[in-house]
């Protein structure tokens, strides 16, 4: 099926396409090299599909023509735009904070600079957990790394006119994987441990994460924690890049607290209750002054996570 968006102006498709090379989140998804279109295999209510979103507009008239191919079993075109519209956050509409910051003196440049740069969030909530769990306390490179081997290893590969994609695995066939054929790809004992017993808990049905779309902040924090593995940084990063949420406040994260003593030149790296503190005038968007001070520093959040 093909229908096209128009997203809430201003939106900088190519800012978010940029990203994505940046952070190295390109493993499971193709980008032209004008960064104009996405292409990538996701499941739609438990469809396999192929996606491709191709932006046409501008940045003030955005115009996404969008091509939604089912390799097995249907789904209609209202979920088919749900998806794309929720993955791309096509109906946020983030003028306002422009305008409430535009005459701020430490947060306007940063704004101008990223105007326009949405949150591109998961397919998937299982994906964003296990991707998010992988990062922990390591580097990009060797995050992407570890991403890639879980993939190779539980996901799937299929040709899509010519080209192969790989799919991100579910949680059933991560579920039936040995801690053991995770450390051999060279996960941490621990993270193994936490990637595959939470796949089992799905499996289990001991954990609903579709429940999570309809609970609060405080409601999805309180669901999350008990599990072991997952923290409030990671339940956080959760709300951030696997559901959109616009207004959390990762306020232990270090890159954070660098790029706030950096705008704010700051002589030394301020606490987590400093970055609270500071933040409270950044409501109702705390999400989005967050990604973009994460972005001044051309980094993503790292963070000890204590579980």
């Amino acid at each position: 099926m093909k229908f096209t968006l128009a997203p809430k102006p201003p939106f900088d498709f190519q800012k978010m396409m940029q990203r994505l090379t940046v952070t190295g989140k390109t493993h499971v998804l193709k980008l032209n090299q004008q960064h104009t279109k996405y292409e990538k295999v996701i499941r739609i209510d438990g469809v396999s599909c192929y996606i491709k979103v191709v932006s046409c507009g501008t940045v003030n008239q955005p115009l996404l023509e969008c091509l939604v191919k089912p390799l097995s079993g249907e789904v209609n075109e209202r979920e088919a735009k749900d998806k794309i519209q929720q993955l791309f956050s096509t109906e946020i509409d983030i003028s306002p904070l422009y305008q409430h910051f535009a005459v701020d003196k430490e947060l306007a440049n940063v704004l101008n600079r990223f105007e326009g740069l949405k949150l591109l969030t998961d397919t998937d909530l299982f994906e964003s957990i296990v991707k998010i769990i992988i990062g922990q306390q390591v580097n990009l490179t060797f995050a992407g790394t570890l991403t890639e081997r879980l993939i190779e290893a539980a996901g799937e590969e299929v040709e899509i006119e010519g080209e192969m994609f790989q799919v991100f695995p579910t949680p059933d066939a991560v579920s039936k994987l040995a801690y053991e054929n995770l450390r051999e790809l060279q996960f941490s004992q621990r993270k193994a441990e936490y990637i595959i017993d939470l796949a089992r808990l799905i499996t289990d049905g001991k954990l609903d994460l579709e429940s999570l779309w309809t609970m609060t902040d405080e409601q999805v924090m309180n669901t999350l924690l008990p599990i072991r593995g997952i923290g409030k940084w990671t339940i956080e990063c959760l709300l951030i890049f696997g559901m959109g949420r616009t207004d959390i406040l990762p306020a232990a994260d270090i890159g954070l607290r660098n790029a706030v003593r950096q705008v704010w030149q700051l002589t030394e790296q301020p606490s987590e209750e400093e970055v609270r503190k500071l933040a409270e005038n950044w409501k109702p968007w705390r999400t989005y002054i967050t990604y973009y001070l994460w972005e001044s520093l051309n980094q993503t959040p790292v963070v000890v996570d204590h579980t």
